[in-house]
């Protein structure tokens, strides 16, 4: 049985390996570009202005891995064995959608502790909303004309083919569809990950007040 799921691991890594390590470094870029931006204040120099390009442009590439999820058949259907032996393929796939998740998560902090920081608090729903429009946008530009983040540099042209192609009320449904996924996804993803925090640190303080009580009781 052991033997079996190492097989189906190494088949997995294999065969789908590549392009999910591709998509996970993708997805990660923006949200070490949105903590070195706007983690904390900086200058707005010509760099800054040209990473934030950067960051808007990679954005897309957090949330775009929730996609992904259209080649679970495929492997699937590389990998038959048993109802448990689908789990591999089916985890290595989850674990991408979440590890993008956790990405595009992590980068809508940042965007909500830099409007915080410029006055913007209050606007952070409408921010978010365009935001998530956006990146749906972007990622239908990423699924359809199969366009990258830095394709709008070395591709200017097929660039504007590509949202130009795209631009079809029939995208709207998909474009709005998206980009509330990518809401909820984010949205349910940080309150597990406050819901831990606040959990842990709950159980460190139990343990530092069992570790005080002898000496306490002592002296």
């Amino acid at each position: 049985m052991v033997e079996r799921y190492l097989d189906l691991l190494r088949g997995v890594a294999l065969g789908s390996g590549p392009w999910m390590t591709f998509n996970a470094i993708l997805a990660v870029i923006p949200a070490v570009l949105a903590v070195a931006l706007f983690h904390r204040p900086r200058r707005r120099t010509a760099a800054w202005w040209v990473g934030v390009v950067a960051f808007v442009l990679f954005l897309p590439n957090a949330p775009y891995v929730i996609t992904d999820l259209i080649h679970l058949r495929s492997m699937l259907a590389a990998h038959p064995g048993t109802e448990a032996s689908g789990l591999v393929p089916a985890g290595a796939l989850a674990g991408l959608v979440v590890w993008g998740l956790a990405a595009y998560a992590v980068a809508l902090v940042e965007i909500d502790r830099v409007l915080a920081r410029v006055g913007w608090a209050r606007h952070r729903l409408a921010v978010r909303t365009a935001v998530h429009l956006v990146c749906a946008f972007g990622v239908v530009l990423g699924r359809v004309p199969r366009l990258h983040s830095w394709h709008v540099v070395t591709r200017p042209a097929a660039t504007v083919d590509g949202i130009v192609g795209v631009l079809h009320p029939l995208a709207v449904p998909l474009v709005v569809g998206l980009a509330i996924t990518f809401a909820l996804g984010a949205a349910a993803l940080t309150a597990v990950a406050r819901a831990a925090a606040a959990r842990t640190a709950e159980l460190l303080r139990s343990l530092d007040a069992l570790r005080r009580g002898p000496s306490n009781a002592s002296a």
